[in-house]
């Protein structure tokens, strides 16, 4: 992996103008590939590399990170005055994140809903809870009986969920005035039993603002092809086909956001 100055994985576009934004987690990085084959690589090559783009994700983020960003101005100096358009890819998997229940988010942002809005606490584990958890991850007996039981997502969890996505595309629209286009990745018997599905996530994603595209690969492909052996994340040419996707979204949907560039 190649980290550029800007201590974000490095992705070759145009070096000036409005930028198209990548934000998001291990998908979105590219874990497992090299600098050429990421999602946000690919979509600027498809582009001819005629427009700024920039990979703001990281390993483990979620909807919390992207919402945090845009509230701290993290990234603005490298965004830059009128950005083009922010991209989040996400599943409904990413509730785990936002209800911090996996460990390993401990030190990521916790929200939660306050009067109906989405307001931030601190950090998921902090001081004594922070301490008591650290001391049960070391036990096998903690991980492999208690912390699967707690980990199962609740109906809450996935309203926090999706509320977290909408407080970030409202934001994105008010302090940069951007649309935010949401890749979305439906899973199939993750949200049995909840009360929620795809497609009702997907509704209310878009009745808040967002443009959502379904980027799902067809199931008939063969195995290792799109997703990576033994590890989950997606190949070179599941980010190709999903580039494609996003690219063929936008210039249907979205006219003005993209330049042209070579067929």
């Amino acid at each position: 992996y190649t980290i550029d100055s800007n201590l974000l994985r490095e992705t070759h576009s145009a070096s000036t103008g409005p930028a198209i934004v990548f934000f998001g987690d291990s998908f979105t990085f590219g874990e497992g590939l090299n600098d050429a084959e990421t999602l946000p690589q690919t979509f600027a090559d498809l582009l001819g590399r005629k427009q700024r783009v920039l990979n703001l994700g990281f390993s483990g983020y979620g909807p919390q990170q992207f919402l945090a960003e845009l509230q701290t101005g993290r990234f603005d100096a490298m965004i830059g005055a009128q950005p083009r358009l922010f991209i989040f890819m996400t599943f409904a998997g990413h509730a785990e994140r936002t209800a911090c229940k996996p460990f390993w988010v401990r030190r990521g942002p916790r929200y939660a809903l306050e009067n109906g809005l989405v307001a931030l606490k601190g950090a998921c584990y902090e001081g004594l809870s922070l301490r008591v958890r650290e001391w049960l991850e070391n036990t096998a007996s903690y991980r492999l009986f208690i912390e699967p039981y707690l980990q199962k997502v609740t109906h809450e969890d996935v309203e926090l969920y999706v509320r977290i996505l909408l407080a970030a595309v409202n934001l994105a629209k008010e302090k940069y005035g951007v649309v935010t286009l949401i890749p979305y990745i439906p899973e199939g018997s993750y949200l049995e039993g909840i009360g929620f599905s795809n497609d009702e996530i997907v509704q209310r994603l878009r009745d808040g603002g967002a443009m959502v595209v379904d980027v799902s690969l067809a199931k008939e492909e063969a195995p290792g092809t799109l997703i990576i052996k033994g590890d989950g994340h997606p190949t070179p040419l599941a980010n190709r086909l999903r580039a494609s996707m996003l690219k063929d979204y936008i210039e249907d949907r979205m006219p003005g956001i993209l330049v042209a560039g070579p067929q």
